[in-house]
């Protein structure tokens, strides 16, 4: 598509020369086939000679001119927006530090909640971690139930937590980590923990809060 007014070879389907801003309109076939659209929909300006608005070069099928909005007619441009805004709320959903959302337990068999451990190691107004009955590992694998990245110090899997109905204790194991796992600062391979018992692994504080028997009876 040559330009009348400054000779510069145009791409096809541009309204406007891309050299000097002069029209080409002259030199596009106004009576482009379109498609997508019901006859009494069909905005004849929508098609590759621009938007009826800005000129912009828009698709038959497009519904507005992404460049300034304008609707084409037959669509309802508040119709379209509020469509828009309610898939985002939708999708946007509320989120929690620390917690998993009901999509992430949408697969997985809830278990009965015990305990947590909670931290400001990583973050200054602090994380917290939910313990459920039966085994959590503690490390900075993915898959572990408590996932803890950002310190190298810290084994894939590096402890372990158990918490059993039967004897209401919770049993703490060092799965052979690197660095190994402290308890009140003393080095332990396994044992008890009791209420507010804090633990470290790597450079990572946490601090071990259990449920009162009373609530989990």
């Amino acid at each position: 598509m040559r330009c009348k007014n400054c000779g510069w070879d145009n791409p096809e389907g541009h309204s406007r020369c891309e050299k000097c801003n002069a029209s080409l309109s002259y030199l596009i076939d106004e009576e482009i086939p379109h498609s997508g659209y019901a006859s009494e929909e069909f905005d004849p300006k929508a098609t590759l000679i621009g938007c009826s608005a800005c000129g912009y070069p828009v698709r038959p099928t497009e519904t507005e001119c992404p460049v300034c909005g304008h609707v084409f007619s037959g669509y309802n441009k508040e119709t379209v927006k509020t469509d828009d805004t309610a898939k985002k709320k939708r999708a946007a959903g509320t989120i929690i530090q620390g917690v998993a959302s009901d999509k992430d337990f949408g697969n997985i068999e809830r278990k009965r909640l015990a305990g947590f451990l909670v931290t400001y190691s990583n973050a200054p107004n602090g994380e917290f971690f939910p313990l459920y009955e039966g085994k959590n590992i503690i490390g900075r694998d993915q898959s572990a139930q408590v996932c803890l990245q950002g310190d190298s110090k810290i084994s894939e899997k590096h402890f372990s937590i158990l918490y059993r109905p039967v004897d209401k204790k919770f049993k703490f194991k060092d799965e052979q980590s690197s660095n190994g796992t402290f308890v009140n600062e003393e080095l332990r391979d396994e044992g008890e923990l009791k209420n507010l018992d804090e633990i470290r692994i790597g450079t990572t504080r946490l601090l071990f809060m259990e449920i009162p028997q009373t609530a989990l009876a």
